[in-house]
């Protein structure tokens, strides 16, 4: 593989994916006295529509992907990632026609054209990527075979959504459409109330917000509420730097 070692999707960076409906992430082991391990779930569908940061770069997928047209570098990434996560929470398949973008909504039908050999391929975008240099694209295997571009490991292409996708309604932490961009930085889920309390007592402004799933109630602890994404990126690494490493922004509800 040419190109995957060094161009790591989203799915590498968000990998745990479980209780689809809420939203928080990978069981983490803060510094606490909370016995109780909290419990943490799926990056929600609605968690396509916010921005998202990856080294140090503060990406915002589109709301529609209609007539979307892109010239750049495609590169591919195939066994090393095979069997795991997307973003969009499926398991990565490397011989289906699938690719990472951006902030392509998930579902887009994207056309790519190989500028050099005339070669075509129709991938559906299911993953965030790639995050190295001027690439545009990171193409399933089985999509970088079809271009005739594994052994290069990059191509120039042009890209051309052919059906458009719309990412879905955001929503808050409450799990209610979101009316205006507000964020949170989310530090767990438990469900304990006792062990939510414990965790939100470490914290100045935060709060528990109250959720059900089926016949299950979980206990959000949420901290501030920020203006725009950009101003919770400071308190989300300094609540990840206490130890609560999967900690992240959420709308605020």
């Amino acid at each position: 593989m040419k190109s995957s070692a060094k161009n790591p999707t989203l799915a590498f960076i968000m990998v745990c994916y479980s209780l689809a409906g809420l939203v928080s992430g990978c069981a983490s082991h803060p510094t606490t006295d909370v016995k109780s391990q909290p419990v943490f779930e799926a990056q929600s569908s609605s968690a396509q529509t916010l921005p998202y940061r990856v080294e140090g770069r503060v990406y915002y997928p589109m709301g529609d992907s209609s007539g979307f047209v892109q010239e750049g570098t495609a590169s591919w990434y195939g066994p090393d990632f095979h069997a795991k996560r997307t973003s969009n929470g499926e398991v990565y398949n490397m011989n289906a026609l699938t690719a990472a973008h951006k902030t392509l909504p998930f579902g887009s039908l994207v056309r790519v054209d190989h500028q050099e050999t005339g070669r075509t391929v129709t991938v559906r975008i299911n993953d965030r990527g790639p995050f190295v240099g001027d690439r545009i694209i990171d193409l399933s295997y089985g999509a970088a075979k079809k271009l005739g571009m594994i052994e290069k490991g990059t191509a120039p292409v042009k890209l051309q959504v052919i059906r458009g996708a719309t990412a879905p309604p955001p929503r808050n932490a409450a799990g209610t459409l979101a009316k205006k961009a507000l964020y949170s930085v989310q530090v767990g889920v438990f469900e304990n109330l006792d062990n939510a309390r414990k965790i939100a007592h470490q914290f100045d402004n935060s709060r528990i917000f109250t959720v059900k799933q089926k016949d299950q109630r979980f206990f959000k602890v949420l901290v501030g509420k920020y203006s725009n994404y950009e101003k919770a990126l400071g308190p989300m690494d300094h609540i990840r730097l206490r130890g609560f490493k999967e900690a992240f922004i959420v709308l605020s509800p």
